[in-house]
């Protein structure tokens, strides 16, 4: 899989191998995830008791509409902590597959240059923002309107000269320049954290500024790619280096309809298979019929996914212990054997019972069952509970 973050008209893409699980840098185009610019985003990160993302959203969508009007937002639940973000007055394109607020990609790189605790010091041209990263997520941001043309404009003031002149030597003296190094102080006054024990990842054009080291405890810079392109570098990582960033994914399922379709493609399949086949369950034919049920009411559910793999993806869905009836019933299914045929399936309070027959009592010794009654004709009922 390749993906390409996309920052301005700045790209960088990465193909990322799931089954090696390494990712590499690369010059072909692949998804697009879009950074926004940090001034036209925002994001928070609190606590909650909440553990159902669905409750959550409804819990949170009166509050970013009160503060923020109509926005496009998100959020993710990691542990007991949440982490929302939003973006403003920002048109995602057409094609993208996902976006995220600048300040996400950047913390990103941390974690692609395996650093937990640390500073992320994006210098831009016209804005600068300073990204905390605790644990190797996001911790805080700010951003300042002032980036390297304000350092320019600062010094083509104080010493009379163009812009262009100004630029010319703010590149070849850097902070040796009184007015460069007064501009850029002002800027790290403006950001309002004190940085000079702080281990710090530089990053963006202007921070290739000479003498720029001095002003930080100790100085970190991204090997993979030049520091103009870390925030598309960092996006491009977005669903390589899984982290607490809001997916903007668009078809992403909430857990809530997760749990509903889990059911009920389990509960599905498990009355189509006890009522049609019994202990025929295992010829050919049947399994054959069996799957195209399984694909037709999983392209019913979720019409943008591909109809492949269909046990594997929702199996991955569902992978969570919330999801009861399901591994109820895939315990169960580990232990039917040839001779079982099951009638009734009930599931309440928690508890999965199943009614049936056999043939001989000493398969459902095997399988566990709770009462057996032997019938004029020979067979066993039995009815088996999952707790």
């Amino acid at each position: 899989m390749i993906y390409t973050g996309v920052d301005g008209s700045k790209r960088v893409s990465v193909e990322h191998s799931i089954l090696k699980k390494d990712w590499k840098l690369t010059s072909k185009r692949g998804k697009p995830v879009y950074a926004v610019p940090s001034d036209l985003s925002f994001a928070k990160v609190e606590t909650t008791q909440i553990r159902d993302l669905y409750d959550l959203k409804k819990a949170l969508a009166l509050e970013v509409e009160e503060k923020f009007g109509e926005v496009v937002w998100d959020l993710k639940l990691c542990g007991d902590r949440y982490f929302l973000a939003l973006i403003r007055d920002f048109d995602v394109p057409e094609d993208a597959y996902s976006f995220e607020p600048e300040i996400f990609s950047l913390a990103r790189v941390c974690k692609a240059l395996s650093m937990e605790d640390c500073f992320v010091l994006d210098l831009g041209k016209r804005k600068t923002t300073l990204v905390e990263v605790k644990g190797g997520e996001l911790s805080s941001f700010r951003v300042v309107l002032k980036g390297g043309d304000f350092i320019t404009s600062f010094l083509s003031e104080k010493a009379g000269i163009p812009f262009e002149e100004a630029e010319r030597l703010k590149i070849s003296e850097g902070l040796e320049n009184k007015h460069v190094k007064d501009a850029f102080e002002n800027i790290l006054s403006s950001l309002g954290q004190e940085l000079s024990k702080e281990s710090v990842l530089l990053s963006g054009g202007s921070s290739k500024l000479k003498g720029i080291e001095e002003y930080f405890g100790s100085v970190l810079r991204n090997n993979f790619v030049s520091p103009e392109l870390n925030t598309a570098f960092g996006a491009s990582l977005k669903f390589v280096l899984r982290d607490c960033a809001p997916d903007f994914r668009e078809e992403e399922v909430p857990d809530r309809d997760l749990k509903r379709v889990a059911v009920l493609l389990g509960l599905a399949f498990a009355v189509f298979f006890s009522a049609n086949f019994g202990i025929e369950y295992a010829k050919k034919e049947v399994v054959r019929e069996v799957r195209r049920l399984e694909r037709e009411a999983f392209k019913r559910e979720f019409p943008n996914l591909p109809t492949v793999a269909v046990r594997d993806q929702i199996q991955a869905m569902v992978s969570s212990p919330r999801y009861v009836v399901l591994s109820k019933l895939s315990l169960l299914s580990q232990k039917l054997e040839e001779g079982i045929e099951i009638y009734r399936i009930e599931f309440k309070e928690g508890k999965l019972k199943v009614v049936g027959s056999a043939q001989s009592e000493e398969v459902l010794t095997r399988l566990g069952a709770k009462s057996v009654k032997k019938t004029p004709e020979g067979q066993y009922l039995f009815e088996v509970e999952l707790q």
